[in-house]
């Protein structure tokens, strides 16, 4: 009986252990994640957090660990970071936040004289800057997360113009909107101005070519299971087909399958629609009408530099699934959609 009760002590001393050792790794996480000092300007320094919180939504989370650290005042605040509070019991990466943006608010607010030049240039580091060669683009026809999608609609963001002179802090104020969130907003806007997205680079001549490269690059991109299901497809399976081997039912693989081609679409932002619609316009502007076929995407894609890993019927059955309207044959009379 004493040695079990002096196991059960040790495994849950042992336990314990773990518990910190984990607790503080992730600690030391936070702390490098947010690395912002908290800089509160010396009028507002003996106001109570009542007093200035007032007004501002803040969170339950953020009060308790205030409490709990001490803080009473806003001078209590001022110098430490905020990875600081890391530590804190029940801080969690969603109250860091919280707490991020508030640090934020204080730093925007006007000083007098070299401090306000470093405030200016900590708003202007958390302003979005959208060159006008990007403006138009659509938010709707680029590679996004649903969660963006929704805070895009819901702050009325159509395109990149509307996305310029905002900050950062007035997209995180939206419920759906975190630091994750902020983060694929920069990286899209990085890949737009690098050119990713720019429609006007292609040249008629190298269409097909350079449809079926992004094509390609954008499939070795995807999720291993939506990969497996779209090459399925295109190599000439049925959905039924498709489920039975995978262990799913046909409507499952035929959602899986939808949702594969659309990602696929959007990967490169509206290049592949507009190379798209030239291979549909070369093949409806014959005046015998000619239907896509591996023969003749064979001509028309030539000799590419490097070679392509699906087949010419993979690739003419993947042009036919993303565009309904171009006609296609893989033997027999023509086909559309």
């Amino acid at each position: 009986m004493g040695t079990t009760v002096r196991r059960g002590h040790r495994s849950r001393a042992r336990s314990h252990r773990r518990s910190r050792h984990v607790t503080g790794e992730m600690a030391l996480f936070a702390s490098r994640c947010f690395p912002q000092t908290i800089k509160i300007p010396a009028r507002l320094r003996d106001r109570p957090l009542e007093a200035v919180f007032g007004g501002r939504r803040i969170s339950v989370r953020l009060a308790h660990v205030f409490r709990k650290s001490g803080v009473r005042v806003l001078g209590d605040l001022h110098g430490r970071r905020v990875g600081d509070f890391a530590w804190m019991r029940n801080c969690g990466f969603k109250t860091l936040q919280d707490l991020d943006s508030l640090a934020s608010d204080f730093a925007h607010l006007p000083l007098s004289g070299s401090r306000s030049v470093t405030a200016s240039r900590k708003a202007n580091a958390m302003v979005f800057a959208v060159p006008k060669s990007v403006f138009r683009l659509r938010f709707e026809e680029m590679p996004i997360t649903k969660r963006l999608a929704n805070v895009a609609r819901s702050k009325g963001l159509q395109t990149l113009r509307d996305l310029h002179g905002r900050t950062r802090l007035e997209l995180l104020q939206h419920k759906a909107c975190g630091w994750r969130t902020v983060a694929e907003i920069q990286q899209l806007v990085e890949r737009a101005i690098s050119g990713e997205f720019n429609v006007a680079r292609t040249a008629k001549s190298r269409a097909v070519t350079e449809l079926l490269t992004l094509l390609e690059q954008g499939i070795s991109k995807m999720a291993p299971n939506d990969r497996e299901f779209l090459l399925a497809r295109i190599c000439g399976m049925t959905f039924a087909e498709i489920g039975r081997r995978y262990g799913f039912t046909r409507a499952w693989a035929h959602q899986v399958v939808v949702k594969a081609l659309g990602e696929l679409r959007k990967s490169w932002g509206p290049r592949i629609p507009r190379l798209l619609e030239m291979i549909e316009r070369r093949c409806l502007s014959s005046p015998t009408g000619l239907a896509l076929s591996p023969a003749l995407l064979e001509r028309w894609a030539g000799n590419p530099s490097k070679p392509f890993h699906l087949s010419r019927e993979a690739q003419v059955r993947l042009i036919a699934a993303l565009d309904k309207h171009i006609p296609w044959r893989l033997g027999g009379a023509p086909k559309r959609g």
